[in-house]
């Protein structure tokens, strides 16, 4: 039996448990379950919300937007929980801003126990949440409210790490929980499953690649069973394989070869085999350049790609970074199998996998300095970057009329990309992140220098511009991180002057 087959089988019995944990470690398909399993059940009419959570994302990787979420969709989905959640705010216009646990039970539980509706809410990758508790806090919450919703069930996914485990064995959600172990499925039905995805991707490129003279069939079944052997139970890899092997702008046959051509090995959290995958895919796409600039612009652009507090586009990256946008096309070019690049250079660039950025950060599995980024300098880079294009605001950078009020303007955001740009918002909204994970090491004095002379000359423009991204907050964060920069900066300064 599939697992897909064992979700939907959960789903539909109403004895089943209320709650199915998804687990498995990195790449072994949770969120391609996930998104498959949701449409499945939005087919039949019993999918009542969806979360999908990510770290590429801020508005994606906060807790505290889980339940609106899902709540609004519910909403959208059912008039009488409609009804329920507009009463809701009337009581209280902020309850999209309580706490967790007063989320959960005004915007989900009551108005679900109230109406009876019954339904299944997915929430896919938990773990990519930012979350500091000990125990997962939305699990904790939740731990407190599922009795109370014999009708609704909850499909989560996420790895194992010690919170979210800690969080499902918590006494009063475990009893209600299936966990199903994804990376333990019977390693040859996995197999199978990887197997059947090459060839399907591999025949499309076959039959697409007219240029090219495939023998049929193509891939051969030897050369399946190699890949589906390499994959080692991983959809990550083989995806990774497959958008290497489809390149546009190479020889699908030679490429599959280079592959075959890689030593056997193990894979276990995107390291070992995949990471064999991600050198052969660097080395082999930047094999013929011998000039030290290229590579540094090469670490410039990677650095910006997965250090990004959000997902950022060529045009913004080539504002932040002064490099051509051409430049950072032709660098990218032969990267689409580890990163998600569109055509258009104002659509944003992001990492296919978690995987690929942890291999770059790490020095004992990135092959050579080449492409080994050190997260401090280029978060240094980036903070650089971001001064520099703050430096250009002026008073009033949005040109706006005198006295005019925020709530007085329409179309705020079309505003601020035509008069700000992309990545001047950018900057204005993270500046202050980046000096802060810049470290110590990196240009601190001339960083500090850049920063002075911005809280100089340039704040108030910008806080008017966070004011019309409604975003105040961040001044507030923002200077409350320099303050934790500048504390790490002195200590360090101490330490120096005083060794003992």
């Amino acid at each position: 039996m599939s697992v897909l087959d064992v979700i939907t089988r959960w789903a539909k019995d109403p004895q089943d448990s209320h709650v199915f944990w998804l687990n498995g470690l990195a790449g072994t398909g949770k969120s391609t379950i996930a998104q498959t399993f949701a449409e499945i059940i939005a087919n039949d009419g019993t999918l009542g919300a969806s979360f999908f959570c990510s770290r590429d994302y801020l508005d994606r990787k906060e807790l505290k937007n889980i339940f609106p979420t899902l709540s609004y969709q519910l909403a959208c989905r059912y008039p009488a929980f409609r009804d329920q959640i507009i009463r809701a705010i009337e009581r209280d216009p902020s309850v999209a801003r309580n706490s967790l646990i007063s989320q959960l039970e005004d915007l989900i539980v009551n108005p679900l126990s109230s109406t009876g509706i019954s339904c299944v809410i997915v929430v896919d990758a938990l773990d990519e949440c930012v979350d500091d508790q000990p125990a997962s806090a939305m699990l904790s919450v939740l731990a407190r409210f599922v009795k109370q919703l014999p009708s609704v069930k909850f499909f989560i996914t996420g790895r194992p790490e010690p919170r979210i485990r800690t969080g499902f064995r918590l006494p009063l959600l475990e009893p209600f929980t299936q966990t199903f172990l994804l990376h333990e499925v019977k390693p040859s039905s996995v197999d199978e499953d990887i197997r059947l995805y090459l060839q399907e991707k591999l025949t499309t490129v076959a039959k697409r690649r007219s240029d090219f003279d495939l023998t049929d069939p193509w891939p051969c079944d030897k050369d399946l069973t190699a890949l589906t052997k390499k994959s080692s139970g991983l959809f990550i890899f083989a995806s990774t394989l497959t958008r290497f092997i489809e390149s546009e702008h190479h020889g699908p046959a030679e490429r599959l070869q280079l592959i075959v051509a890689l030593p056997d090995s193990t894979v276990h959290e995107g390291r070992a085999g995949i990471d064999l995958l991600y050198a052969q895919v660097l080395m082999h796409a930047f094999s013929d350049i011998e000039e030290a600039t290229v590579f540094e612009n090469l670490k410039r652009v990677l650095g910006a790609v997965i250090l990004a507090f959000n997902p950022l586009s060529r045009a913004q990256i080539a504002g932040i970074l002064n490099i051509k946008q051409s430049l950072i096309a032709t660098i990218l070019r032969h990267l689409h199998s580890v990163l998600l690049i569109p055509n258009e250079d104002s659509k944003e660039i992001r990492v296919f996998h978690k995987s690929f950025p942890d291999f770059l950060q790490d020095p004992d599995r990135c092959p050579g300095s080449h492409f080994l980024v050190n997260p401090p300098l280029h978060h240094a880079d980036m903070a650089f970057g971001c001064l520099g294009l703050l430096r250009k605001l002026n008073p009033n950078p949005c040109g706006l009329p005198d006295f005019v009020m925020n709530r007085d303007l329409t179309d705020v955001p079309k505003l601020l990309e035509r008069k700000v740009g992309g990545a001047l918002r950018y900057a204005c909204g993270y500046w202050a992140m980046h000096v802060r994970s810049s470290g110590t090491d990196s240009g601190v004095v001339r960083l500090a220098s850049s920063v002075t002379k911005f809280f100089m000359i340039n704040f108030l423009p910008w806080v008017e511009i966070m004011s019309l991204e409604n975003r105040l907050e961040v001044v507030i964060h923002s200077i409350q991180s320099l303050f934790e920069w500048i504390d790490m900066v002195c200590a360090l300064d101490r330490s120096t002057q005083n060794p003992s």
